[in-house]
């Protein structure tokens, strides 16, 4: 794949780091080595970084490997060459002064006879030092684990000369080719000692950045699922998520099967023999489980392992072994034969059954006995897997191990003799592991072929999964499955030994209350299911004390949504209660953050649900609730002004989402913070998708409708359609079901009425006042009712400045503020007002009103506009400090930033200001700020 047709992901950090080194070279240089296995991306790091560089003369060589070794200075012959394309033949001659001859060797245009190859390194050395002296120059080597020893003393050489130098040298090499006894180790060891190398290891891709770059490659979007395959196989390493991509039709395309088994074919056979086990039993296994598979004593064992690491094939981790890339485990175990599958896969389940039996390792068990055709073993191992992961709420892994269980049931004689269950109970709690894993399509799938095959005679089995099956319909959006949970409480009846089931019932039901923004029904139908189950919570039942918190969650959700204060203090007590239970306790954190966001407590959210991510990773939960969790992260990330972050988080979890309620209520958040930013033509290229994810997965979740009908209000303002605006505020305005979550659109009815009111129209503007007036006492209104007054010219703008709520709409406030004060004739009031908008706004990231606040300073000819569009953001907050006389040492710790990044912000600034010193970029920012 060539190089340059795909974006750079992921290393943003490490251009920048490069950046900084570079920026760093004064009277001495600066030398840095970047490392990574092969395919990590180092080449196209450097050629990034380096074609981004202005004023900087850039040689750049490579070291080759012949087949049979390094091929003798390829990458000084590159550098020499490089430096007479950049400079001439003559600058060149002149640097290398007595020595040119010498350099004839490489490249006979330097010198007119072979010359002295015995003092190539000295010439070559002092050529570069030479011309550093009089020219901006970046040395790059890259390779140097295929570095020849002459090649290899030239780049130690240039580190130490950019120790004194002006010089950037700029290094690479594989780390997985430099093993024990690679000549390159003692230089580089050398080097490190006298402190005169910088490291920039290269990390492997996050998720988020594989699914980036494997949508570039692709050309388009992938589904959820082949991302998260991709990251899982790819194991963050650029050139795997390349091919993959690439050939997503293939399992493992041939040409990287063969680049991965290169390695694994350089080992003798008792090594290939081992790998061959290892590939079976998986990506990493314990020794323990290894020796009970490996046909051989321990000495044996012990060399093939050796020797498999040694070639960089193998990695040690604890007391496990592992390939060294995910990759290469399937390209072996692809080299098995039928015969020797089988039987290494049954030598595994047999040493498996005598492990501790987690969830983890009976699933294994059962992939074993599966694999090696042992249908009955491998059905009972499932079973058991799925039932040990339910109790450690792995949810993938349980519904994972149910659905292998259901594929093995008819391959077995006597399935319920074997499991000991009926299949229409392996159905049910597959349904519920996929529902907690957010698979909702197949959750639902499985519980309605449940439904369909459950005994009628079985009242309280029947009841159980209908119940189930209300879930499941509401997570779709095929219906919000309040008929289900009125037919299981019809078919159990009053009897009062069903009593912890009819809670569990009125449980689900007060929840499907909730998500439709009933919020009276939710309160009153969690404190029935409260009430039912507190007395054998009393007397000590589990499973009744989970229940009575749930129904006090639900109780406090209602009421803060519905603008009930007292339902903080509510959630205060719940989460006392919820120790100790898994479920409840992440729906705490969940809605307890989003409450926070309600009330406009937006730092505390953030560190309420990033609490809740830690817990949730912590105790085994899956990714429902913890996508949950992230959205709410950015949700409050967004309101607190911190957008540009937001974005940053929003764009990288959205494509490893599979399609869903979570997924269309980041949509929405994200369509929303698009808008905010100022990015409408992106919001309304993104509306459309969310609109119909939203109608599929969310057609009974209330408040991810309402935050788009907002969009749709701020969308149709933008296009300047104030009647449209108006009438999806209307619309909202009018629901029942709204409480709080309807303040937002007072403001875009407010907006458009004034537009109306512009062109000779008018609108009535009652209800959006009954709505202002009906949560007079709650925290946030203070800002809506200040936007709302100030757009029908019914009150100031700078009361909405401080007001609590979204950082953005206290940005909007400014600018029109500023506006305001423009109209009346106050330029000196209407230019400071203008630069601190435009200030304010760009610190959170909303680009929109900065622009819109530069625009009008320019337009009015305001004195003092220029800077401000001059300097960005950082740059204000750096000159101001240094105003203040602040060193760089010191800006850097006010700022929680590097030295190195302060002095290219200086650097910047005196560029920008067209000043030479600080003491001059101080007196025009006071100048400035008169």
């Amino acid at each position: 794949m060539q190089i340059g047709r795909v974006p750079l992901v992921g290393r943003q950090a490490d251009v920048g780091a490069l950046r900084d080194e570079i920026a760093a070279v004064g009277q001495t240089g600066r030398a840095v080595v970047v490392s990574g296995d092969a395919g990590m991306g180092k080449t196209r790091l450097l050629r990034d970084f380096t074609d981004g560089l202005d004023d900087v003369i850039v040689v750049r060589g490579a070291c080759v490997d012949s087949g049979s070794g390094p091929a003798p200075l390829t990458a000084v012959t590159d550098l020499l060459r490089g430096l007479v394309d950049a400079l001439g033949i003559e600058t060149v001659r002149r640097a290398a002064g007595a020595g040119t001859n010498a350099l004839g060797v490489l490249v006979p245009a330097l010198g007119e006879a072979p010359g002295d190859a015995e003092r190539l390194a000295d010439v070559v050395v002092e050529t570069v030092s030479e011309l550093a002296r009089s020219h901006r120059l970046a040395v790059v080597i890259e390779d140097l684990h295929w570095a020849d020893g002459t090649t290899g003393e030239i780049a130690s050489r240039l580190v130490r000369r950019a120790a004194v130098l002006p010089l950037f040298v700029l290094l690479s090499y594989r780390t997985d080719d430099v093993g024990r006894g690679h000549p390159l180790r003692p230089i580089l060891a050398e080097l490190d000692r006298a402190r005169l190398l910088t490291h920039r290891p290269l990390s492997r891709l996050s998720p988020a950045d594989v699914a980036i770059l494997a949508t570039a490659v692709h050309d388009g979007p992938l589904a959820a699922d082949v991302l998260l395959d991709i990251a899982t196989r790819s194991d963050g390493i650029p050139f795997y998520v390349e091919e993959l991509a690439s050939f997503s039709g293939e399992r493992l395309p041939t040409s990287l099967r063969e680049v991965l088994l290169l390695r694994y074919e350089g080992l003798d056979a008792e090594a290939r023999r081992f790998a061959r086990i290892l590939a079976t039993g998986g990506v990493e296994v314990t020794h323990p489980v290894l020796r009970g598979v490996f046909d051989g004593d321990e000495a044996a064992l012990e060399e093939a392992v050796r020797t498999a690491v040694d070639a960089q094939v193998v990695v040690i981790r604890g007391d496990a072994y592992a390939f060294r890339h995910a990759l290469m485990q399937e390209a072996v175990y692809a080299e098995l034969l039928p015969t020797e599958r089988t039987r290494l896969h049954t030598a595994y389940a047999v040493a498996l059954e005598a492990s501790s039996p987690t969830p983890r390792v009976l699933a294994d068990i059962a992939h074993h006995w599966r694999a090696a055709h042992v249908p009955d073993r491998a059905l009972a191992a499932a079973v058991a897997a799925q039932r040990a992961a339910s109790r450690a709420s792995a949810w993938s892994t349980a519904a994972e191990a149910g659905e292998r269980a259901l594929e093995l049931w008819n391959a077995v004689p006597d399935p319920e003799g074997v499991t000991g269950m009926r299949r229409v109970d392996l159905l049910r709690r597959t349904s519920g592991a996929l529902v907690s894993a957010n698979r909702q399509e197949r959750a639902l799938a499985f519980a309605q072929e449940a439904v369909a095959l459950w005994p009628e005679e079985d009242t309280v089995g029947r009841a159980a999964i209908l119940a189930d099956l209300a879930t499941s319909e509401l997570q779709v959006g095929v219906s919000d499955g309040v008929a289900s949970i009125e037919q299981a409480l019809a078919i159990l009846g009053d009897d009062p030994t069903h009593d912890l089931q009819r809670a569990e019932l009125l449980l689900s039901s007060a929840r499907v209350h909730m998500l439709n923004g009933r919020q009276q029904d939710g309160i009153e139908v969690a404190e029935r299911a409260r009430t039912t189950a507190e007395q054998a919570a009393a007397a000590g039942d589990r499973d009744a004390a989970e229940i009575v918190v749930q129904a006090m969650l639900i109780s406090a959700t209602c009421l803060v949504t519905g603008g009930d204060a007292a339902g903080l203090t509510l959630f205060e007590e719940t989460r006392s209660r919820a120790a100790g239970f898994t479920r409840p306790l992440m729906r705490y954190y969940i809605n307890y953050s989003n409450a926070l966001m309600l009330v406009g407590r937006y730092d505390e959210a953030i560190e309420t649900a990033r609490e809740g991510l830690d817990y949730g990773k912590a105790h085994v939960v899956d990714q429902g609730p913890l996508v949950m969790l992230e959205a709410n992260v950015i949700e409050a990330l967004m309101y607190s002004g911190r957008m540009r972050q937001a974005e940053e988080l929003g764009s990288r979890m959205l494509p490893m989402m599979e399609p869903g309620l979570y997924s269309a209520f980041l949509r929405e958040r994200l369509v929303c913070l698009a808008i905010w930013r100022g990015h409408i033509a992106d919001a309304e290229a993104a509306l459309g998708t969310a609109r119909r994810e939203l109608d599929m997965f969310g057609a009974y979740e209330f408040q991810t409708r309402f935050g788009m009908t907002y969009d749709l209000g701020q969308l149709a303002l933008a296009r300047h359609d104030p009647h449209a605006a108006l009438e999806w505020a209307r619309t909202a305005c009018s629901a029942t079901n709204g409480g709080v979550l309807v303040l937002p659109l007072t403001a875009v009815a407010a907006r458009a009425i004034a537009e109306l009111r512009e062109s000779g129209e008018d609108a009535d503007t009652r209800p959006f006042r009954a709505v202002l007036e009906s949560f007079r006492d709650w925290p946030v209104t203070r800002l809506w009712n200040a936007v709302f007054a100030a757009e029908l010219g019914e009150g100031p703008w700078h009361e909405a400045i401080d007001a609590l709520g979204p950082a953005y709409i206290r940005a909007y406030a400014r600018g029109r503020h500023a506006e305001a004060l423009l109209a009346s004739g106050d330029r000196a009031a209407a230019r400071d007002a203008l630069a601190a908008a435009a200030s304010f706004a760009d610190d959170i990231g909303a680009d929109g009103i900065a622009a819109r606040a530069r625009e009008l300073s320019s337009n009015a000819g305001l004195e003092g506009a220029a800077p401000q569009s001059v300097l960005t953001a950082r740059e204000e907050q750096v000159l101001e400090l240094v105003a203040e006389g602040l060193s760089n040492s010191q800006i850097a710790e006010r700022l929680y930033i590097s030295v190195k990044t302060v002095s290219v912000h200086v650097s910047a600034i005196l560029r920008k200001l067209d000043v030479t010193s600080r003491t001059a970029a101080a007196a025009v920012h006071r100048s400035t700020a008169a």
